[in-house]
This record gives structure tokens, sequence and C-alpha cells, in this order.
């Protein structure tokens, strides 16, 4: 499986979508910073394919940004083999699933079925997916914080490699009967020591002895082999050294990387040659393609042009056939047209006869009815009179309430304009002596004194001296304009409404008032004295009467007799007689009209096919005529014929330069050439590390090795030897029951090593090259239990947090390894990995991901920037 891009949106603290793109079959390194959401991205991972579209558990709630109602949305593009797929999941709010792949699409449960298929997991359950549903690839993708767990595999997960395994590993390994056979066992041993290995009463005293013994033994042991050590670690740095040197050294190197640059440009030559002869080639191509598609439509234009003529053939002959039929029709119409109008002169002789003696039925209840209506006339011509008056007077009152409304306000802004701008205004004052010359304000003449509110500039006129000009302030100049605008809106007012005065006005608006109501009292009575009259068709309202009347005579006392009803049933009865007659003659005249109507919408169809196959045929012949004169039938195979040869020369070319960029892909080159250049990078600054390494080791080795470890350790173990015999004497029936526990737990890993030897076989490889001379044992539960170095078992959960760490990494290699060889699904994400790792490890376990990378798809999350800088991967960047 290799994922190929991500899209999130509303998950976690990823409010805004998040495109990820770029990812690779190999090695695929995210690094950022904390809390930059690495983990989000992973869990986000887990929850598209595993994680039930329609649950609505807690950890489904989680999903959400805190403080928002939103829907999570995941999109995940993956790869199965050859086969791109793409997956889409939506939760809580309008949940949905989508599936697309080469088998189709589907939604809903189908596709969480089909993904559970395809991946080898479990259906969720209600609380979310757990290790034991996630399968294989839930195993394979290790989250933050879980990489040194060594647990058992989920039972998805167990199950897959179980059946990759072929076989139950219960039944490989005895069962039930060996562990009930154990346990007898122990309960007799218990009588010796007790059940976590400490003796008894009896051998206390004598193991004490003894593990005093052995644990300077082991101390002496220790000694040794962490001199041991050293010495194996210089030795593996020498020989490392020298292998780098030679590497750095090596000619053929060299060679290589010249050679490459050669074949670089040599590739980019050809490649511009081989696209100029493309470009040549579609060209070429395109002429010949025109040539053809101008070949073809002449050949259809020769052949349309020849169905036109048989068309217009065919349509002429057609109209010729169809016009006796024509002649017929209207033959038929003309004599049904005669019988018809024969019928209609009857009918309107008894019609008139009906209609008289109708006529002089109604008119005497009509007379009566007249009478009435005129007294009700007279009625209603006082009742307009006044009415009428009372409108008139309305028309020419302007002051409706609107206006007076409209008035009040005016008044009000005038006084308050006015208020304003006396506050404000400046004053002058005249005093004018008996003896005074003549004095003019503004061109009146001023006798005695006079005070004047200067609102606007004033001109004062002394006879015989000169003038005076006085300018109001500027600070009242507002307030003046603001009242010089409310005066003229007021005299504005008063003028539209034709009153001299506001009081004026407002008299005429209690006269308005006045008559409204007039009006609305005369109306009333008025509509009662003019209702509907059914009997003589007359509508309700004074005018519809009145015109209704005014054509009629006042109707006298006198009336002149009627028709007898005997008289009226025989009239009637001949109506209906001609009326029959003249339906029927009707029918017969429609009948010949539609057969007529008939003939002629064919004939005019006819002579439309006649014209249009014309026009086909004389405009088919000028297209190809046209077409003839631009280029000849002749001139049109030659050119033909010579697009074809150029097309051929230009393919010719293109096969050539393609033969010439054979075996040169540009970027595969480029790319091998960088990978040299900085491989050799690496190489000479990767020495220097180890040079420095080799004489830290040398020197340790000379200050552990002069204090004699292996004289030490050799006295140590005599004394052991001999504390262990004396103790033997006391525990040998202890000691045969050990050892037939011993015997049977050895069988059962034995068989287990057997059974799984696959996956030993591939993790061997790695712990070898991690831990030198060390090996792996897993139980029957697939759960590394046991590291074997230098002789001695260890268990795993006693190791370091580094190492278990780095032992689960290895073992989860192997796990994929198998996976991928069976076909099945599988992938590496590690989320923080190796965290305890140091750094002589933290390299070896690099390398080993970048091999690892080379057979499966290896993500690795990640905040240590610049532990992993050198590393050559692929980068993708949570932008």
């Amino acid at each position: 499986m290799r994922i190929r891009e991500l899209r999130i949106e509303n998950f976690r603290k990823f409010r805004q979508p998040l495109l990820l793109t770029g990812f690779e079959d190999g090695l695929n390194l995210v690094c950022e910073q904390n809390e930059a959401g690495k983990s989000t991205v992973l869990e986000a991972l887990r929850a598209v394919l595993f994680e039930r579209h329609g649950s609505r558990s807690d950890r489904i709630r989680s999903f959400r940004p805190h403080g928002d109602e939103v829907a999570p949305t995941i999109e995940l593009g993956f790869d199965l083999g050859d086969a791109r797929w793409k997956l889409r999941k939506r939760f809580l709010q309008n949940p949905l699933v989508e599936l697309e792949g080469p088998t189709g699409r589907a939604t809903g449960d189908e596709a969480e079925e089909r993904l559970q298929t395809l991946l080898g997991f479990a259906r969720a359950g209600n609380r979310g997916a757990d290790d034991d549903s996630r399968g294989a690839l839930g195993l394979l993708w290790v989250e933050q914080g879980q990489s040194f767990v060594l647990g058992t595999p989920g039972q998805g997960a167990r199950r897959t490699l179980e059946e990759v395994l072929a076989g139950e590993v219960g039944a490989v390994t005895g069962g039930q009967r060996t562990t009930t056979v154990l346990q007898a066992i122990e309960r007799s041993l218990a009588e010796y020591q007790t059940p976590t290995g400490r003796p008894a009463r009896r051998l206390l005293d004598s193991q004490e002895a003894a593990a005093s013994a052995a644990e300077d033994a082991r101390a002496a042991q220790a000694e040794l082999e962490q001199f041991d050590s050293v010495l194996e670690r210089l030795e593996a740095k020498r020989n490392e050294l020298r292998r780098l040197v030679a590497e750095l050294d090596d000619p053929e190197q060299h060679q290589k990387l010249a050679q490459l640059e050669a074949d670089l440009d040599r590739a980019r030559t050809a490649g511009q040659a081989l696209r100029t002869a493309e470009a040549l080639l579609r060209e070429a191509a395109g002429e010949r393609a025109r040539l053809e598609a101008r070949e073809t439509a002449r050949r259809d234009l020769r052949a349309q042009v020849e169905q036109a003529e048989q068309a217009a053939t065919t349509a002429r002959a057609a109209a010729n056939d169809h016009e006796p039929i024509l002649e017929t029709a209207r033959q038929s119409e003309k004599d049904a047209n005669a019988a018809l109008e024969t019928a209609r002169t009857a009918l309107r002789t008894a019609e008139e006869r009906r209609l008289e003696v109708q006529r002089s039925q109604a008119a005497q209840a009509r007379q009566r009815a007249l009478a009435t209506a005129f007294l009700r006339l007279d009625a209603a011509e006082d009742i307009a009179v006044q009415l009428q008056t009372r409108r008139e007077a309305l028309d020419a009152n302007w002051m409706t309430p609107d206006a007076h409304s409209e008035l009040l306000n005016l008044e009000q802004t005038v006084a308050e304009a006015h208020a304003a701008a006396s506050a404000g205004a400046a004053v002058l004052l005249v005093e004018l002596l008996p003896s005074a010359p003549a004095v003019k304000l503004n061109g009146a003449l001023i006798e005695g004194s006079l005070r004047v509110p200067i609102s606007e500039p004033q001109s004062l006129e002394l006879d015989g001296i000169g003038s005076v000009s006085v300018m109001p302030p500027a600070s009242g100049e507002p307030a003046q304009a603001r009242l010089r605008a409310a005066e003229q809106d007021l005299a504005a007012f008063l003028a539209n409404v034709g009153c001299a005065t506001p009081l004026a006005a407002k008299e005429a608006a209690q006269a308005h008032r006045d008559d409204t109501q007039a009006v609305v009292l005369l109306a009333a009575q008025l509509e009662a004295a003019c209702p509907e009259d059914a009997a003589l068709d007359i509508g309700a309202g004074l005018e519809i009467l009145r015109g209704a009347l005014a054509s009629e005579t006042r109707p006298g006392a006198s009336a002149s007799p009627g028709i007898g009803a005997a008289g009226a049933e025989d009239v009637d009865g001949a109506w209906q007689t001609a009326r029959t007659a003249e339906r029927e003659a009707e029918g017969r005249r429609q009948a010949a009209l539609d057969t007529l109507q008939e003939a002629q919408i064919a004939s005019v169809k006819l002579t439309g096919q006649v014209e249009r196959t014309a026009g086909d045929v004389s405009r088919l012949g000028e297209q190809l005529t046209a077409d003839l004169d631009a280029m000849d039938d002749a001139a049109l195979t030659a050119a033909l014929d010579a697009a074809k040869t150029e097309e051929s020369r230009a393919i010719l070319a293109r096969d050539e330069s393609q033969r010439a960029v054979e075996g040169l892909d540009e970027t595969a080159l480029l790319q091998r050439r960088d990978t040299l250049r900085k491989r050799r990078e690496r190489l000479v600054n990767d020495r220097l590390g180890i040079v420095g390494e080799i004489a830290q080791l040398e020197e340790r080795a000379k200050t552990l090795g002069g204090a004699g470890p292996a004289t030490r350790a050799a006295a140590a173990a005599e004394l052991a030897e001999a504390a262990a015999a004396a103790h033997d004497r006391l525990k040998e029936e202890a000691e045969m029951l050990t050892l037939l526990a011993e015997t049977i737990r050895d069988a059962q890993r034995e068989t287990a090593r057997r059974f799984l030897a696959p996956i030993t076989q591939r993790v061997a490889p790695f712990i070898e090259r991690l831990l030198p001379n060390a090996g792996i044992v897993f139980g029957e539960d697939l759960r590394p239990t046991l590291l074997t170095r230098r002789g001695r078992e260890e268990a795993t959960d006693d190791l370091s947090k580094g190492t278990q760490e780095q032992l689960a990494v290895l073992t989860r290699i192997a796990f994929a390894d198998l996976l991928i060889e069976k076909g099945k699904p599988a992938s590496l994400m590690l989320d923080d990995a190796l965290v305890f790792a140091d750094d002589d490890r933290f390299e070896v376990m690099l390398e080993i991901l970048a091999e690892a990378a080379q057979r499966m798809q290896v993500i690795v999350l990640s905040c240590r920037t610049s532990a992993y800088r050198g590393l050559d991967a692929n980068r993708i960047l949570l932008a």
C-alpha cells in the first residue's frame, strides 16, 4: 500500500483545508515543530480508514475542532498494487463515505465493507477502532509514544500474520496438554523453591552463598565483557574507516561521475533534436490530415448533389399528382357553402318573426319599469346637484389635512429660526438731532430715531457727508440664512394653496373638513337612490341611470295589446326547425372546408419541398464548383501525395531521434549524478567522526586492559563453582525437576522458533547490525519475548526503553516484509519514533529504514529536524 495524497478539513486543529501531496514510494519525511499537527495527520489517516463514517461515539466527536459544530472531512488517495483508489469520509453532519477504484464506485456500508476486504481489517466497535480491529496496518502505523511498546499484536493483525505463516500457533507447540504437564512439574518443584525461583527453607542458606559467589563472578565477567566490547567496537570502527577510505579513493567512482556528466550532455542534445523532429512531424501530419479531410468532404459533396437532384425530381412528381385532389376539394367546398347560405336565410326569417313576438311581450313590462325608474331619477338629480356643489368647493380648497399639517410644521420652523436669529443678531440704533441733515437707510428716509436688527447688509446715507455700510456679524449668518429659508418655504406654501396669510389658510382647512363630511353623507344618499335595476338591465349609479333613461320617453297611462300564447308557440316551433336545418348544413360545410384545408396544406408542403430541393441542388452545385475552382481533383491528389511523402520523411527523422535518445534518460542521469555527489560528501564527513571515535576507544581499551580483568574473572568463577557444588548436593531433586521443566520449555521454544522462522529470519539481520552477536526469540503470540547475546537470555521487558523501541521498530519492519512478500497491503509509519536511541544506534536505524524504503513506503513524522537533516528522503511540509 502506498499513500499518494491526503486532504483534511475541520479535523481537530485543522479547521481550514490541509492538502498533503507528493508522497513517494520510498522514504517520506515530515519534519515540523511540536504542535504543528503531525500526530493529527496520523490520527486522520487512522480515522478515514478504520472508523465507521456513521459513528457518533465520543472518539468521533473528539475529531471536531474545539467549540465548532462542523463535519470532520478526510480524503485519501492511495495505491494497492498497480491500482489507484480514492476514499472520502465525512463524520457527524450528513455523514458519508465514498470509495472509487478499478472496480467502480461504492458508498455507504458497501464502501466500508469493500475497504475492509481490500486492507484486511475488521469492522470498528461502538467505541471506535482499536488494535484488534485495525489489522496489520494498525500494527505498522505507530502513533506517538507507542513506538517502544513490545506488546502482543491485536487480533486482526495476529490473524493476518498467522494466515501468512499457515496455521494456528497453539496446535504446533503442544497446546493445553503440554501446559498441564508443566504445571504439575512446577507444583513438585515448589517443595524446593518458591514459584518465583527463590529457595525454600533447606536451600536458602546454600543458595545465598552460591548467589553471593555468582554475583562476584558476574561482576568480574561484566568487566571482562566490557573490555571485550570495547575491543570489538574498536575493531569495527577500524574496519569501517578502512572501507570508507577505500571507497573515497576508488577511481571507479570518479570515472562513474565523469561518465554521468558526459551522458547528461548527450541526453540534452538528443532530447532537443527529438523535440524538433516531433514538431516537424506534427506539422506534416496536420497538413496530410487537412488534405485528406478536404478530399473526403469533396466526395461527400458530390454524393449530396446527386441526392438533392433525386429529391427534386421526386418532389415535382408528387406536386403534379396532388393537383386533381385539390380541385375536387375546392368544388365540394363551394357546394357546401351554397347549401349553408340557403339554410341561414330560412333561419334568419324565423328568428325575425320570433324576435318580433318576444319584443311585443317585453314592451309592456318595460313600460312599467320605466315609469318607476323615472321617479328614482328625479329624486337622485336633486341629491346630485347638492353633492356637486360640495365637491366643487372641495376641489377649489387646497387646504387638505396633509396641507394643514405641513402649515403647522412650517410655522413652527419659522418661529424657531426667528428666535435663533434674534438671539445672536447685532442691532443698529440711530438717534437724529433736529438740525441733522437728511439720513436714509437702504434708500428710505429716517425721521427721529430708528432701531434695526442687523441680519443683512445695511446702507446708511448721510446727505452731504457720505454713506456708512453696516455688515451683519459672521457668527449670525447661519441663523439668518435658516430664517430666510423658513420664511421663503412658508411664503411658497401659502402661494401654492392660494391663501394670503396663515390664518386664512387655517380657516380654509376647517371649511375643507366640513365639505368632506357633507360629501360623504350626500354620496351615501345618492347611492341608495340609484340601485341596480335587473328588469331594465340598468346598473347601480346615477350616471348609469341617467344614461339609460336619456333616450327613453316617460311612459303614459295607455298600453297596446300583446300577441297570444298560442301564436308565440307556433312561431317558436318554426324557429327550432330552421335552426336544426342550419346546423346540419354548417356541419357539412365544415367537413368540406376541413378537406379543402388539408389539401391546401399538402399542396403548400409539396410546393415548399420542390423549392427547397431546387435550392439545395443550386447551393450544393455552387459549393462543388467553388471547391473545384480553388483546387481541382488532380491538384488535390498531387498535394495529398506530397503531404504523405513529407509525413513519412518526418516519421523517419523522428524515429532516428528517438533511437538516439534511448538509454539517455536525462532525469535519471541527473539523479544518479547528484546521488554520487551527496554520498561522497557524507563519506568525507563520516571519516572525520570515525577517526575521533577510534581515538577514544583506543584510550578506553588501554585503561581497562591494565587492570587484568581476565585473571579476576577466572578466580571469581572458581569460587562460584565451589559454592555451587555445595549447594548442588542439597538440591539434586530440585535440579531434576527444574531440568525437566526447562526441557519442556526448550522444546516449546524450539518448536516456536521453527514455526516463527520466517519472521525470525527477516528480523535477524537487523538485530545483528544493531546489536552484534545478538538474537531475538518470539512467543507463540508473535511478541518478542527474549533477547539472546553472549550466551545469555534477557527478557525484553527488562531491556532499556531505547532498546525496546528499536526492537519494536525492527519487528514491525520484518512483519511488513513478510506481508508484502505474501501480497498483503503494508506500509510503515512512525510518529516521533527512536527518541530513546543514542547517536550510533540512531544512524544504524536510519540505514535500516532507508533500505526498508526500497521495498515498501515508509513515512516518518518527527520534530527532530537536525537529527534527520542528512537523511536522503522525500520531504513533505504541513503547509
